[in-house]
């Protein structure tokens, strides 16, 4: 299983999201998820869970990405 999510920050002209899509890593390490990045421009969060997880893992890492997408979210427009 291997999932990636391009994060832009305009959807009209694609421009890449690196520095913000390396904060959200981050940002989900120190809350104990790992992802990494990927592609070109540095922009693709790359998902690859373990191969052993249950509901409740893939409830938490949704929730908690969430979470740190709306932060980003609301850092951009202040």
């Amino acid at each position: 299983l291997f999932l990636g999510l391009e994060l832009v920050r305009d959807r009209e002209t694609l421009e890449p999201a690196t520095g913000e899509a390396a904060a959200l890593v981050e940002r989900m390490r120190a809350r104990g998820v790992l992802l990494s990045t990927d592609g070109p421009h540095s922009n693709v969060l790359k998902i690859k869970p373990p191969l052993v997880l249950d509901r409740g893992d893939i409830d938490m890492a949704l929730r908690l990405l969430d979470e740190e997408l709306a932060g980003l979210g609301s850092q951009r427009s202040t």
